[in-house]
């Protein structure tokens, strides 16, 4: 979903420069577009996140594809709404949201980070 309002948005800027400063301008904008728009998808996190208790402090690794956990990283929640959970893995935004892992996955993140009296 995010990938393709990301490509929306470049297409709209590319034709948008092309009508204004030109087809040479355009080309270039898309040219750049493409591949923020790659680099971007590439920097996506993806795999399955392990999650484990220190303290008071939470930590998380991916899961890598050899079963091996990656590198540690602080893991703190600063959105736990009804339909979207906020995350952030290091220095990176992750949202999680409600069709993307399975039920019994989901209560279990909610419960990790939910505050009783809140």
């Amino acid at each position: 979903m995010a990938m393709g309002v990301q490509s929306a948005l470049v297409s709209g800027l590319v034709l948008l420069a092309a009508w204004t400063l030109g087809v040479w301008l355009g080309a270039m904008v898309l040219a750049a577009g493409v591949w923020l728009t790659i680099k971007a998808y590439r920097a996506q996190p993806s795999g399955e996140l392990r999650l484990v208790q220190r303290g008071g402090q939470w930590e998380g690794s991916w899961l890598q594809s050899t079963g091996e956990a990656g590198v540690v990283l602080g893991v703190s929640c600063d959105y736990l709404g009804p339909w979207l959970v906020g995350l952030r893995i290091g220095s990176q935004r992750l949202w999680v949201w409600p069709d993307s892992s399975a039920t019994a996955n989901q209560r279990a993140l909610r419960r990790c980070f939910h505050r009783p009296g809140r």
